[in-house]
């Protein structure tokens, strides 16, 4: 079940980002204040360089090549779209939350080895980490 997440996650990503990146897929018009805050990251270029991260982390993901680091790279991103979907356009709530959950289920899937960054280490093996 995670495989078939993983892969939609990361073809729906993908999509986006090459849709964006080669204009085959053009950003929504919206209205307000979502308009300002898409019309300003894109025209900044910070946009194109969100693209470019999922495209990178999506890449990653599909290969299963440092699928925790692509989880890592691409939580910034989902959680982005979350509040920005919450706040600025909640008729699109569902595909918000729904994102953000499969990044969570997938998040949980790799439990073991982020846990490895919370792990503490010996004394003796941290003094030999220093003197190495």
């Amino acid at each position: 079940m995670s495989l078939v997440l993983r892969y939609l996650f990361a073809v729906f990503y993908i999509y986006s980002a090459l849709g964006f990146l080669f204009g085959f897929m053009p950003l929504p018009k919206m209205t307000g204040m979502a308009q300002h805050l898409i019309d300003a990251e894109v025209s900044s270029g910070l946009m194109t360089f969100v693209k470019i991260t999922e495209l990178v982390g999506s890449i990653l993901l599909l290969s299963d090549l440092l699928a925790p680091l692509a989880l890592a790279l691409l939580a910034p991103i989902t959680i982005n779209i979350l509040f920005f979907i919450l706040v600025l356009n909640p008729s699109l709530t569902v595909l918000g939350v729904s994102m953000f959950l499969v990044h969570l289920v997938l998040v949980l899937n790799y439990r073991e080895r982020y846990m490895l960054l919370f792990k503490k280490m010996d004394s003796s093996k941290r003094s030999q980490k220093i003197v190495a």
